[in-house]
C-alpha cells in the first residue's frame, strides 16, 4: 500500500489535493443529523472507512480511500446482484467524490477492479438512479485518466472504448438524470485526449455511432400525424416513443459536438445532411433539437479556427446555403430565435474557414435578417435578430481588409451596402425595434473604427436628430451610438457634425451641452491640435462671459458656465492619451499655458496633472507593451517608433515641467498633493539622468536647512488641510526620485535616511523610513542594500528606541524590505528586530499590525531557507555564545522565549505571534513542536488576566480550524474544561468566543466526542447552542420564505486585511447571528428586516427641506445637500419655555415690567397650550384642533403637563426637557 500511496504524486500536490478533498468530506460529515436515509448511510459508510484506516494506522490520503471503498463493495453486490443496495450506493458514491483526487497511476493500475463492480450497474436498465449516476462519475474520471495506448485497441470487453460505448447507450436512457450525466460524461471525457494526443482516439467512433443510430431511428419513423384522425392509437404511440428516441440521439449528438474539440472535420457534412432531413420534418420538437445541435455544433466551430482551416470551403458554403433555406417565418417566436443564433455562429465559423467569400454576404444577410426586426413581430425575435447581427459585424468584417489602405473596390463595395442596410433600419418601418437598431449600430462603428467615415455619418446626422426631440424615450441608446461615433470617427468630425452650441441655443441651433461627458468617456487617440484650436478658445469665451456674469451678480448663469469650463477641461486628459500629433500640437506655448493653469486655476489643476501624466504614461505603456492586438488600428494612427519619439520629444521638456510641479506641489495641502505627486514620479521617469542628478542637489539643498527648523520649532502644523513644512515636502520628493536617482547618489541618500529616522518629527521619520522600501524595490537598489547591510542593521537597531508611534507602520515595513534581501550570512539580524515584530502585532493601526504579521512571516521564510544564525553578533548576548542552524523550528523557539516575558502585554503579543506563524506553517512544522506548542498555550488559558487569555483564545481558534484533527483530539480533554472556565465570565465577548470555539469543536469533531470531555455543570451550553442553532435556523427559513436577506448579509461581513484575520477574528462558515443571545435577536432581526427591505412601499426617497422664507434649492450650491432628507419634512413646531419669557440683563438679573405685573396673572401652562395650537395651525390650518388635541400635552395628575409617549414624534429632547418640570423632592 506504501507504494501505492506515493506514486504519481508529489507532496505540495498532495496536500493541496488534501485540502480539497477534506473539504467534500466536511459536507458530507454533516450529514450525521440528517433526516433522509441515503444521506446517513454515506455518513455511516464514511465514518466505518475512516475508523478502519486509524485502526490500521493508515494516513488518510485519496488513495487510501480507494483502498477501503473497494474492500466494501464485495459486502454490497456480487457481479450479477445487489447484497445490499443502500451500502452499494453509499460507498460508490464515496468513490466517486473521492477518485477525483487520486494520481492517474492509481486509476489506471484499479481500473479492472473499479470496473468488475461498476459494470454491472451500468448495465442493469433497473438499477437505482443515484447509483448509476454515482458509477457514471467513477467511469468519467477513470476515463480520463488512461493512457493514450488504451484507446488504440480493440474494444475488449472492459476496455476503456468498451466503457464508453457504454456511457453511449445510457446517454439516450430513459431516466432523464441518467441521460443527462452520461451526457456530460461524454463531453468531458472526449475534451480531455490522453497525451501527447491533440484529438480524442474515441472522438470518430462515438460521432459514427451517433449518425448511425440517428439515421436508422429517423428512417423508420414516420410522425405523429401522418395518417390523421384514421391513425391508430397504437401506431401514435409508437411513432411518439420514435420520436422521443431521435430526440434522446439528438441530445447526445450535441453532448459529442459540445466538447472543446467539437466534431470531426472530415464528418460535419454528414451530420448538417442528416440534421438539414430533421428539420424539414413537420414536428416541431424535433426541429428544435435539431437546431439546438447546430447551435452546439458552430459555436465550437466558432472556437476553432485552425481546425476549420482544415474543412473544404465548398463544402461549407453548401452548408451555409442550406440553413439560410430553413428560415423560418419572422412571427414564429420557438424557431427564430434558434435559427438567428445559428446563422450568426455558422457565419462565425465561416469567417475562419474563407472570410472573403463571408465578408461578401454581409450585406444580403444584413437584408435577410432585417426582416426579423419590423414593427410588430414578437420582442424576443426583433432581441435575436439584433444580436444575430451584432455578432455578424464583430466576426464577419476582417481587420486585414479595412487595414489595407487604399481601401479595395469589393471592399468599399460592401461596406457601402451594408451600411445602407443599417441606416434603413431607423425607418418607421423599424421604429418598435429602434433601441436594437442603436445596438447594431454601435457594433458597426466598432466594427470600422476610422473607416466609418463616410459609410456611417449619415447615422450621426440621424441620431442627432432623434436625440434632441423632447418626446425621444431611447436617449440611452442614442447615447451608446454617439459614444460609438466618436470613438470611431473622432472628436473633430463628430462636432464638425453636431456642433455643441453653447450660448444661444434655438431650434435651428440646438445646444448640445450633452455632449461633452460622451466626449470625455469615448475620445482616444484623437488630435491633440483639435483641443488647443477648439476648446481652448470656447473655454476662453466662457471664461469671460463668466467676469460679464459675475460683474452682473447673475450667480446662476456663473455656476452654469463655469461648469461647462470644468467640462471642457476635462476632455484633455482624453486628449492626451496616445494623441497621433503630440509632436506638432504639444508646442512652447500650449506648456506655458499649462503651466499657468497649474499656478493660477486651482479648480483645474488635478486634470492638467492627470492629462500630463496620461500623456507620458500612454506612450511609455505602448512603447513597452504590444496594444495593436487589443487595438488593430492604433498602428495606422500612431506607430511604436512615433511613441518613441514622443517620449524623447517630452524629455526635453521634463526638467521645465518637474520645476512647475515641484513648486505648486509645496504650496499645496496635504490632502490635495497625492495627484500632483504621480505626476512628478511620471515626469521623472522620462526625464535624462543628468537633469535628475542637478534637481536631487536643489532639493537636498533646501531639505537641510528645513530640518534644523524643523527642530528648532516646538510643534508643526498638522492636519491634511495644512500646507506641511518644507522639510516634509523635500522628503516626499526625495522619496519620489529614489527610484530614478543614479548609484552615485546612493551615499548621500543613507545619509538622509540616517538623518531623517533619528529626527524627533514622526511624519519625518515616515518619510524617512519609506527611501528604504523605495531603494529595495528596484534591482540597483536592492544591490546597494546588501553591500551596505552591515551599517544598516547597525542604523535599524540603534534608531528602535527613537521611533514614535506614528512611524511604526513605516518602519516595519522597511523591516520587510530589509529582511527580503537579507543575505543568509546575517541572519543574527532577525533575533535582534524579533521583539519588535512580536509586540507590533497589538498594535491598534489594523496596517501596521498587518505589516507585524508580514514581517513574521518574512522572518520565517528567511530562517526556513536554511543559513546559520550567530547569536554572539545579537545585542545583550554573550559573546561566546555558539551558533545555531537557521530552520522554522529554531525559528519557533525564539519567538517562543516572549512566553517568559515579565509584562502580560508581552506575553499576549507572543501568542498572537505564535497564533500567526502556526496559521502560516502548519504544513512544515513538526508535529513535536506543534504538540508542544499547544501545550503550551493550553496552559495560559488558565490565566487569570484578560489580555494573555484573548490571545489564547485566538491561538485556539487556529488550533481547532486549520491543525489536523488528530492532532488536536488528544488535547480535548485539557482543552475544553480550560475553555470553559472563561464560559462563566461576566464580560460577554469572552463568554460569545468560547461559545463560538465550542460551535467549531462541535461541528469538527461530533457530539459524541466532545460530550465525553465536557464537564458536567456545564453541560446545559450544549443544549443551550443546539437551541441556538435551531433559531437561527429557523430565522434564516423564514427570511428565506420572505425574499431572502443574504445580499444584505454578504454586503455586511466586514472584510479583512488578511486571511490570518478574517480566520481569528472573522466569523465562521455558519452565521454569527446564530450565537447571539435571545435579547438581541429580535432587536438584529428587526434592523436586518429594515435594511433588506425593498418593497414599493418601503423604497426610500428623498426630499427637499423648504419653507415659505427660503429661496428656490440651486442643485449648483456646494450647501444644497444640506436641504436633502431622506425623510419627508414636516412643519417643525417649536415648543417655547417658561424661562424664555422671562426678561432678564446681561448680568443675568431679572427684569419685571409694571404695566405686565399690574395685568392679570395668566397661567403659564395655558400659554404653552394656546401656543402649540396656534402654531399647528399656520402649518396645516385644516386639522390645527385635532393634531393640537392629539399630539399636544394633556393634564395629569396635580395639575401637571403630561407629553404624550409616541415614538414618531420629531420634537426635540431638548425642547422637550424645557417643557418637562423637574419633580423636587422635599428636604428636611
Amino acid at each position: 500500500m506504501a507504494l501505492l500511496l506515493d506514486v504519481g504524486q508529489t507532496a505540495p500536490k498532495l496536500a493541496e489535493e488534501q485540502i480539497t478533498l477534506d473539504s467534500k468530506l466536511d459536507k458530507i460529515r454533516h450529514h450525521r443529523t440528517s433526516n433522509l436515509p441515503h444521506q446517513k448511510q454515506v455518513y455511516f459508510t464514511l465514518e466505518a472507512v475512516e475508523a478502519t484506516l486509524k485502526e490500521q494506522k493508515t494516513e488518510l490520503t485519496p488513495s487510501a480511500y480507494v483502498v477501503a471503498l473497494l474492500s466494501i463493495l464485495p459486502q454490497a453486490f456480487s457481479t450479477s446482484e445487489f447484497n445490499n443496495q443502500e451500502l452499494a450506493g453509499a460507498a460508490v458514491y464515496l468513490l466517486d467524490v473521492v477518485l477525483q483526487h487520486v494520481p492517474n497511476a492509481v486509476l489506471i493500475g484499479k481500473f479492472a477492479s473499479i470496473l468488475s463492480y461498476l459494470t454491472p450497474v451500468l448495465r442493469d436498465n433497473d438499477s437505482p438512479p443515484a447509483l448509476v449516476r454515482s458509477a457514471i462519475g467513477c467511469v468519467e474520471t477513470i476515463l480520463i485518466a488512461q493512457a493514450s495506448t488504451s484507446w488504440l485497441g480493440s474494444a475488449l470487453e472492459n476496455g476503456p472504448r468498451k466503457v464508453l460505448s457504454r456511457l453511449l447507450e445510457l446517454g439516450v436512457d430513459e431516466r432523464p438524470k441518467v441521460r443527462k450525466r452520461a451526457q456530460d460524461a461524454i463531453t468531458t471525457v472526449l475534451s480531455h485526449p490522453p497525451p501527447p494526443a491533440t484529438v480524442h482516439p474515441a472522438l470518430d467512433m462515438c460521432a459514427d455511432l451517433a449518425l448511425t443510430l440517428v439515421n436508422e431511428q429517423y428512417s423508420g419513423f414516420t410522425g405523429k400525424s401522418s395518417h390523421g384522425r384514421k391513425q391508430k392509437q397504437q401506431e401514435r404511440d409508437h411513432a411518439e416513443v420514435s420520436e422521443r428516441k431521435i430526440i434522446f440521439l439528438l441530445q447526445l449528438t450535441r453532448a459529442i459536438a459540445m466538447n472543446d474539440l467539437g466534431w470531426p472535420t472530415g464528418k460535419v457534412e454528414q451530420l448538417c445532411e442528416t440534421l438539414f432531413s430533421i428539420s424539414r420534418s413537420t414536428e416541431e420538437f424535433l426541429i428544435n433539437a435539431a437546431l439546438d445541435v447546430f447551435q452546439s455544433l458552430f459555436t465550437t466551430m466558432g472556437e476553432n479556427y485552425e481546425d476549420n482551416a482544415k474543412m473544404d470551403g465548398a463544402t461549407f458554403a453548401r452548408i451555409v446555403e442550406s440553413i439560410m433555406n430553413l428560415r423560418p417565418a419572422e412571427a414564429d417566436q420557438q424557431r427564430a430565435p434558434t435559427w438567428l443564433a445559428i446563422v450568426a455562429q455558422c457565419f462565425a465559423a465561416y469567417s475562419g474557414i474563407d472570410e472573403a467569400k463571408a465578408f461578401a454576404q454581409l450585406p444580403q444577410l444584413f437584408e435577410t435578417i432585417s426582416e426579423f426586426l419590423k414593427s410588430g413581430l414578437p420582442s424576443t425575435v426583433a432581441t435575436s435578430a439584433s444580436q444575430c447581427l451584432i455578432a455578424l459585424a464583430s466576426t464577419c468584417i476582417p481587420f486585414k481588409f479595412l487595414l489595407e489602405k487604399p481601401l479595395t473596390n469589393s471592399t468599399k463595395r460592401t461596406l457601402s451596402d451594408v451600411s445602407k442596410s443599417a441606416l434603413s433600419l431607423l425607418s418607421v418601418k423599424y421604429q418598435a425595434a429602434w433601441k436594437e437598431v442603436f445596438g447594431i449600430l454601435v457594433a458597426l462603428f466598432d466594427a470600422l473604427d476610422v473607416d466609418a467615415d463616410p459609410y456611417l455619418v449619415d447615422a450621426v446626422v440621424t441620431i442627432g436628430e432623434l436625440r434632441m426631440g423632447e418626446q425621444f424615450e431611447g436617449r440611452a441608446e442614442a447615447d451608446e451610438v454617439l459614444s460609438a461615433a466618436i470613438r470611431a470617427l473622432g472628436p473633430d468630425k463628430v462636432l464638425e457634425i453636431l456642433p455643441l452650441n453653447l450660448e444661444n441655443p434655438g431650434p435651428k441651433q440646438p445646444g448640445r451641452a450633452f455632449l461633452l461627458p460622451l466626449l470625455r468617456d469615448n475620445i482616444r487617440n484623437a488630435k491633440l491640435n483639435h483641443f488647443i484650436n477648439y476648446m481652448v478658445p470656447l473655454s476662453d469665451h466662457l471664461s469671460q462671459r463668466v467676469l460679464e456674469f459675475t460683474e452682473k451678480d447673475k450667480s446662476m448663469e456663473v455656476k452654469i458656465y463655469s461648469t461647462l469650463i470644468e467640462q471642457i477641461w476635462s476632455l484633455l486628459p482624453r486628449y492626451c492619451d496616445l494623441p497621433s500629433d503630440l509632436r506638432q500640437s504639444f508646442t512652447q506655448k500650449f506648456a506655458e499655458l499649462l503651466a499657468n493653469i497649474l499656478y493660477q486655476r486651482v479648480e483645474l489643476r488635478q486634470v492638467c496633472c492627470k492629462a500630463l501624466r496620461i500623456l507620458v504614461e500612454s506612450n511609455r505603456v505602448y512603447t513597452e507593451v504590444d496594444l495593436e492586438d487589443l487595438n488593430p488600428f492604433l498602428a495606422v494612427k500612431l506607430s511604436r517608433d512615433d511613441a518613441k519619439k514622443n517620449l524623447e520629444y517630452l524629455s526635453t521638456m521634463a526638467s521645465k515641467f518637474l520645476a512647475v510641479l515641484f513648486n505648486v506641489f509645496n504650496q499645496t495641502a496635504t490632502d490635495h498633493r497625492h495627484y500632483i505627486l504621480d505626476t512628478i514620479i511620471a515626469f521623472l521617469s522620462i526625464t535624462p539622468e543628468k537633469d535628475i542628478v542637478i534637481t536631487f542637489h536643489k532639493v537636498v539643498g533646501l531639505l537641510n536647512p528645513a530640518l534644523d527648523a524643523t527642530a528648532a520649532k516646538k510643534s508643526t502644523p498638522s492636519g491634511n488641510s495644512t500646507i506641511p513644512p518644507i522639510s516634509h515636502t523635500m522628503l516626499d520628493l526625495i522619496v519620489a526620485m529614489v527610484p530614478f536617482l543614479p548609484r552615485s547618489l546612493y551615499r548621500d541618500l543613507s545619509m538622509i535616511f540616517v538623518t531623517t529616522i533619528q529626527n524627533a518629527d514622526a511624519k519625518v521619520q515616515t518619510r524617512g523610513y519609506r527611501i528604504v522600501s523605495k531603494l529595495a524595490q528596484s534591482e540597483i537598489g536592492s544591490e546597494y542594500l546588501i553591500e551596505s547591510m552591515d551599517i544598516l542593521e547597525d542604523t535599524m537597531i540603534s534608531s528602535a528606541e527613537k521611533i514614535t508611534p506614528p512611524a511604526r507602520g513605516a518602519r516595519l515595513t522597511s523591516l520587510i524590505d530589509i529582511v527580503r534581501v537579507l543575505p543568509s550570512s546575517d541572519l543574527h539580524f532577525i533575533p535582534a528586530i524579533l521583539p519588535e515584530a512580536v509586540i507590533g502585532t497589538k498594535e491598534v493601526n489594523e496596517k501596521t499590525r498587518e505589516a507585524a504579521y508580514q514581517l513574521l512571516v518574512e522572518m520565517g521564510d528567511k530562517m526556513a531557507g536554511g543559513g546559520s544564525v550567530s547569536i554572539s553578533k545579537v545585542a545583550n548576548m554573550d559573546t561566546d555564545a555558539p551558533d545555531v542552524e537557521a530552520s522554522i523550528s529554531e525559528y519557533f523557539t525564539m519567538v517562543s522565549a516572549g512566553l517568559a516575558g515579565s509584562t502580560p502585554h508581552m506575553i499576549s503579543a507572543t501568542i498572537t505571534a505564535l497564533s500567526r506563524l502556526l496559521y502560516q506553517y502548519k504544513n512544515i512544522l513538526e508535529l513535536n513542536v506543534v504538540s508542544e506548542l499547544v501545550a503550551t498555550i493550553d496552559l495560559f488559558l488558565t490565566s487569570k488576566n484578560r489580555e494573555i487569555v484573548k490571545s489564547a483564545l485566538g491561538f485556539v481558534k487556529v488550533v481547532v480550524t486549520t491543525l489536523p484533527k488528530d492532532l488536536v483530539e488528544p488535547r480535548l480533554e485539557t482543552l475544553v474544561p480550560n475553555l470553559l472556565q472563561w464560559a462563566h465570565e461576566h464580560h460577554a465577548r469572552f463568554k460569545l468566543k468560547v461559545k463560538h470555539l465550542i460551535e467549531r469543536l462541535l461541528r469538527r469533531f461530533g457530539i459524541e466526542v466532545i460530550e465525553r470531555v465536557f464537564p458536567e455543570e456545564d453541560k446545559k451550553l450544549l443544549g443551550n447552542i443546539r437551541k441556538s442553532k435551531e433559531r437561527a435556523r429557523r430565522k434564516k427559513e423564514s427570511a428565506e420564505a420572505e425574499g431572502g436577506d443574504d445580499e444584505e448579509n454578504s454586503t455586511s461581513r466586514r472584510k479583512y486585511l488578511s486571511e490570518f484575520e478574517e480566520a481569528i477574528y472573522g466569523s465562521s462558515s455558519e452565521d454569527d447571528n446564530e450565537y447571539v443571545e435571545s435579547d438581541t435577536e429580535d432587536s438584529k432581526y428587526k434592523k436586518k428586516q429594515g435594511k433588506g427591505s425593498n418593497s414599493k412601499g418601503n423604497k426610500k426617497e428623498t426630499y427637499i427641506v423648504e419653507s415659505k422664507f427660503d429661496d428656490p434649492l440651486d442643485l449648483l450650491d456646494k450647501k444644497a445637500l444640506a436641504r436633502m432628507s431622506s425623510t419627508k419634512p414636516t412643519a417643525a413646531v417649536k415648543l417655547i419655555s417658561r424661562q424664555s419669557k422671562i426678561k432678564t440683563t446681561e448680568s443675568g438679573k431679572m427684569l419685571v415690567d409694571d404695566e405686565e405685573a399690574g395685568k392679570k396673572a395668566i397661567d403659564p401652562d395655558q400659554m404653552m397650550l394656546e401656543q402649540l395650537a396656534a402654531q399647528a395651525a399656520e402649518a396645516n390650518p385644516i386639522s390645527a384642533y385635532v393634531d393640537a388635541v392629539k399630539n399636544g400635552p394633556v393634564r395629569g395628575q396635580r395639575n401637571k403637563l403630561k407629553f404624550k409617549n409616541k415614538r414618531d414624534r420629531d420634537d426635540d429632547d431638548e425642547d422637550m426637557a424645557e417643557v418637562r418640570k423637574p419633580r423636587r423632592r422635599a428636604r428636611f
